[in-house]
């Protein structure tokens, strides 16, 4: 009995140092993959929300960021189509409808990406570089027509997302 109740708890402490080493193992190859990061704050939040990042390796992390992208970009998208239905103004109504076009090119660039990731890596940074280039279209529909965006941080954080998933997508290549 006495013998029965030590090697359980021999065996219950091994099981938590274990546990232990492989939480800090994945915490440290998220703050490794992130400090390499433009975006370090962003990455480190990103991927630490998501519970599928504590037994992830690096393609999996991209998928994760690529995904949190998604998100946001659909949300975004969400958004210019609500304020769409309310729009007037012709010249707020034209920039509206470039952000509409190009968040549907995101949300129809981001699947292909992460598809991409492990096997064709440049391609998936391309594909990162261009939902970039689309929420920054979106901003510039308004800058050039002397006229403010409605939803300027949330089209940074997709730029910002975007800028995560590229960095993490050249630790694979």
């Amino acid at each position: 009995m006495v013998i029965s109740v030590t090697m359980t708890r021999i065996s219950l402490l091994f099981l938590s140092i274990l546990f232990t080493f492989s939480y800090h193992s994945q915490a440290d190859l998220i703050g490794d993959t992130c400090k390499k990061n433009d975006f370090p704050d962003l990455c480190i939040s990103t991927l630490r929300s998501n519970p599928g990042s504590m037994t992830a390796d690096v393609k999996g992390l991209a998928h994760i960021a690529f995904n949190a992208t998604l998100v946001k970009a659909t949300a975004n998208l969400k958004h210019v189509n609500e304020l769409l239905k309310k729009e007037n103004d012709p010249i707020l109504k034209s920039c509206l409808l470039t952000c509409a076009e190009q968040y549907a090119d995101a949300l129809h660039d981001i699947p292909m990406g992460v598809q991409y990731v492990g096997s064709n890596n440049f391609e998936a940074a391309s594909i990162a570089a261009a939902v970039t280039d689309e929420a920054r279209s979106c901003e510039e529909a308004f800058t050039e027509n002397n006229r403010k965006c409605p939803f300027t941080p949330e089209n940074d954080v997709v730029r910002h997302l975007a800028g995560v998933v590229a960095g993490i997508i050249s630790l694979l290549r």
